[in-house]
């Protein structure tokens, strides 16, 4: 509502009072205008503050979903699937030449992502990972230019404490307290996968370091022809199948291949006492 500015004349004033009522009612109602002016932002502001603020609440209520425990358990599926991807499909792909060594990384970039974006927090652990994250892309997008020889030890180096952080963090989340489920399942099998990957890249960086460290069928190997199957050698010793086919004569392979395979003898045993003492604690008490 404008205010009303009362400009009438006073009763029994003279020729000047009334000369200076005249002049003075102009800026009364210009003071009076100026107030409302400067009240109806104001207003506006309000009024345009309650029509959003149902908006705001949903978009708060969509931020709580997506942070919720539910989508990161789900992630631990996702993150599963990426990495059987990695180990399963891309090595004997990139080997074959249907893709080229580029796609091996971008799948790698994907699941740095993918853990970035589920379980980087603010502890110590989060924020390492998230910061060889940064390093580890970083080495891939200049591998794009610059010759792979110059990048191998640093590339192997980050790669392989990126994938002994995510797999840390994810034993963390995993075994954490709440219900069991198929998703936390999931997500111990993803640490599984990511030691293997850690490992193949820790046979990656002694075959840099140490040329014929491994032999390939009985005879040393070249790098550029073995690091396509370091992958395949690292899940064939942390599953103890040991076929033969690569050997490891250098004493670093044998001591990083002795190593993993006690790790894969431990883990399954370890985390299957974890899941069958949570059962047990949650099963209800017999009569």
């Amino acid at each position: 509502m404008r205010a009303r500015t009362d400009c009438r004349e006073p009763r029994g004033a003279g020729p000047r009072t009334r000369i200076e009522a005249r002049r003075a009612a102009p800026a009364a109602l210009r003071d009076a205008a100026a107030a409302a002016r400067a009240i109806a932002p104001g207003a506006r502001y309000a009024r345009r503050m309650s029509a959003t603020a149902p908006a705001d609440a949903a978009l708060r209520r969509l931020w709580g979903r997506l942070t919720r425990q539910s989508v990161t358990d789900r992630s631990l599926s996702a993150l599963t699937l990426l990495l059987l991807t990695e180990v399963v499909l891309v090595p004997p792909l990139v080997e074959l030449g249907v893709f080229n060594r580029h796609f091996a990384d971008l799948v790698f970039v994907a699941g740095l992502a993918l853990g970035v974006w589920m379980l980087a927090d603010r502890t110590l652990a989060g924020r390492s990972f998230i910061l060889t994250a940064a390093v580890s892309v970083a080495l891939r997008v200049a591998n794009l230019w610059l010759p792979d020889t110059a990048l191998r030890t640093p590339d192997a180096v980050f790669a392989g404490i990126n994938l002994l952080t995510l797999c840390w963090l994810t034993l963390a989340y995993t075994l954490a307290s709440g219900p069991i489920n198929v998703h936390r399942v999931l997500g111990a099998i993803s640490a599984y996968l990511l030691l293997g990957l850690a490992f193949a890249h820790a046979h990656r960086l002694v075959a840099i370091q140490a040329e014929g460290a491994y032999l390939l069928l009985g005879h040393p190997a070249p790098y550029d022809e073995l690091v396509a199957k370091l992958a395949y050698y690292s899940f064939v010793s942390l599953t103890t199948l040991g076929f033969g086919d690569i050997t490891p004569v250098h004493p670093a392979a044998r001591a990083v291949t002795t190593l993993e395979a006690l790790i894969g003898v431990l883990y399954p045993t370890a985390l299957l006492g974890w899941l069958v003492s949570n059962v047990t604690r949650g099963a209800p008490p017999r009569a």
